[in-house]
């Protein structure tokens, strides 16, 4: 089961999260809460998008992502 951490920049492919278009890549901000949906662990994250540049989008936005269709790429140890 992965585990989201607040700093961490995900991957997630299209089908595997709501609501948008294309691949999602994320830095989470807060990790809002997580639990079954459909038979499947989805987690509501909150955070900004990752710009092919590796900018990030001034303007948070939700994600509601399945678990296990996302992978952490990018992990902020403190």
């Amino acid at each position: 089961m992965t585990a989201f951490a607040v700093g961490d920049t995900i991957c997630v492919p299209e089908d595997g999260y709501r609501f948008g278009t294309g691949d999602l890549v994320l830095s989470v901000t807060e990790v809002v809460s997580r639990g079954p949906f459909e038979g499947t662990e989805w987690a509501e994250l909150k955070g900004h998008d990752v710009r092919p540049d590796g900018t990030l989008a001034p303007r948070e936005r939700f994600a509601f992502v399945r678990v296990d269709r996302a992978r952490v790429v990018w992990v902020v140890t403190l």
